[in-house]
């Protein structure tokens, strides 16, 4: 991203993005996600718990954005709407999307969808998350309707640039009555893997806030955890050993989502 992007959202907690397509990386921006997967062999890592990676909470601590009115697309979408979001409905809702999307945002058919003035192959990882929550949580909701929401509610800079703002998950799962429990730390995001539960993980890609972001689906299924669109190029999800791997040392936690202690599926 420009330098200007980078003045212009230096007061925002969330200053990025999700990842971009191999084709659109920045290499001299403080957003820039490199996009490369960023899950190392699984021979190789030595997984050394949390002390690995960081995480947001001592520089931000909790945030408002749980408490934000998320305006659902039943609520504010009209057939004779002309606007930017309407026409990138119009558009989104042309292309099929069943079930996951285990694949990389690069991929067809969802690199194709819109988000702002970009594509979803560089900055629709936030919308993809929320979508396989959702769909693993028994709802079928409609990508291109998702997509629509998040434009109204989450974008974090106004062209879709910089993708959505991750902590305003929590206002889609208020809005359409699911119950969740969001936390800040990488532990919290393990401990409810290993109990079975679906997550969603949003972080840097890097040490400093000013890094690219990448949030993502994970869930354990027969002993085994997955990540989906765990990379921009990932041809189908992708097995890691635990979430602190799929980070790595050198990545900085922002919040995760997952099922609520009393919740039943």
């Amino acid at each position: 991203m420009k330098i200007l992007a980078v003045i212009l959202f230096l007061g925002i907690m969330l200053s990025s993005r999700g990842n971009r397509a191999d084709s659109e990386r920045l290499n001299d921006s403080a957003f820039t996600t490199t996009v490369e997967s960023p899950v190392v062999d699984s021979g190789s890592v030595e997984v050394d718990e949390s002390s690995q990676v960081g995480d947001e909470s001592d520089i931000q601590g909790d945030s408002s954005e749980d408490d934000m009115k998320w305006r659902l697309f039943e609520d504010t979408y009209k057939e004779t709407d002309s606007g930017r979001a309407a026409e990138n409905y119009a558009h989104n809702k042309g292309i099929k999307i069943e079930g996951f999307v285990k694949y990389g945002q690069e991929n067809p058919p969802v690199c194709d969808l819109m988000l702002g003035e970009t594509r979803f192959a560089g900055v629709g990882c936030e919308v993809i998350a929320a979508y396989n929550y959702l769909t693993y949580e028994g709802f079928e909701p409609d990508m291109a309707k998702l997509a629509y929401d998040f434009e109204k509610n989450a974008l974090i800079a106004a062209d879709g640039s910089l993708g959505s703002n991750p902590r305003k998950i929590s206002g889609l799962f208020k809005a359409m009555g699911v119950g969740y429990k969001r936390f800040y730390k990488v532990d919290e995001a393990q401990a409810a893997v290993e109990k079975g539960k679906p997550v969603i993980v949003s972080y840097h890609i890097g040490l400093n806030i000013f890094s690219g972001i990448h949030t993502v689906f994970a869930v354990k299924e027969e002993g085994r955890l997955y990540v989906y669109n765990c990379y921009n190029s990932a041809a189908d999800k992708t097995e890691v050993e635990s979430i602190y791997q799929l980070m790595n040392k050198n990545s900085l936690f922002i919040v995760g989502y997952t099922e609520d202690d009393g919740q039943m599926r």
